[in-house]
């Protein structure tokens, strides 16, 4: 089910909070903080995302539709707060390359199939995306991919 758009007007200022507490467990498994100065303005943005690790790659999706990712230099310096830690990455905004895309989502709802309704993807039967879906969804999407290096934790101890 897909929450409506309103919604997250209060949802994430709720959850930047619950990710910068010592309740972060509660829902730092999949959801992180990303925070960057925007490009223009250099003012600093902090927003809360799904993620998901790969090795040493962290990657989040937003809508091309969604601002944020546009404040965004084309390799912005950014901190990922991932599970009560802070780290300093580099991070890419990809929505040029739809084959990068659509792997990625197809890796993401491999593991969040629930997240399908926010790509505007149907399942199958089988819980597989439907492939013109998940086509589509790959020139509508931004996969956003840092670098994560442990070397890069900010903080050594877990908040």
């Amino acid at each position: 089910m897909k929450l409506p758009e309103p919604l997250f007007l209060l949802i994430n200022p709720m959850m930047r909070i619950l990710l910068s507490s010592p309740l972060h467990s509660l829902v730092s498994k999949s959801l992180m903080l990303i925070s960057f100065k925007g490009r223009n303005t250099g003012k600093y943005f902090t927003t809360p995302v799904r993620y998901i690790q790969i090795e040493d790659r962290v990657q989040c999706f937003t809508a091309m539709s969604n601002q944020w990712w546009r404040n965004m230099d084309p390799c912005a310096d950014v901190v990922l707060r991932i599970a009560g830690r802070d780290y300093a990455c580099k991070a890419e905004a990809i929505k040029d390359d739809p084959e990068r895309v659509r792997s990625a989502v197809l890796y993401l709802l491999q593991h969040f199939p629930a997240d399908a309704p926010y790509y505007d993807i149907s399942l199958e039967p089988d819980g597989s995306p439907g492939d013109s879906d998940l086509e589509m969804a790959s020139h509508k999407t931004v996969l956003v991919e840092a670098i994560l290096n442990t070397k890069d934790n900010l903080n050594n101890n877990e908040g």
